[in-house]
């Protein structure tokens, strides 16, 4: 489904990882930001409006657990679904992630479909909250 002029933000400090995301979700005609620190997401964050944010769980600087809990406080962002990424496939923090708000909790290696389909999913849930 094509998704042209909506706007995403990945937070993954593994570059390579970024750019494939970022490949897979282009073709949807969305607008790609990255950022590989809590430090930068936020930077981001304070200048530019996103439709979703894919967070990785994982960062340099700290938990995205950290940045995940301002973007839910935040009365400007509150409202943008996240999808969380973990290499960590357990159960438990899967559960504390969706137990803090997400939208959507995806652990690593993932399918380029499963990705695309997922991300449709929250950008057709944010193009209802938009309307």
């Amino acid at each position: 489904m094509t998704h042209t002029g909506r706007r995403i933000l990945i937070v993954e400090d593994e570059p390579v990882v970024a750019g494939m995301m970022a490949k897979i979700l282009k073709g949807a005609g969305v607008h790609i930001s990255t950022a590989g620190t809590i430090k930068e997401a936020e930077e981001l964050l304070d200048k530019k409006t996103f439709d979703i944010i894919l967070l990785d769980r994982v960062l340099p600087d700290g938990d995205g657990v950290q940045i995940f809990k301002k973007i839910k406080k935040s009365p400007a962002l509150a409202h943008v679904p996240v999808l969380i990424l973990s290499g960590k496939a357990y159960a438990d923090e899967q559960a504390e992630g969706l137990d803090l708000g997400a939208d959507d909790y995806m652990t690593k290696p993932f399918s380029p479909d499963e990705l695309r389909a997922r991300v449709d999913v929250l950008l057709r849930r944010a193009a209802k909250f938009i309307q």
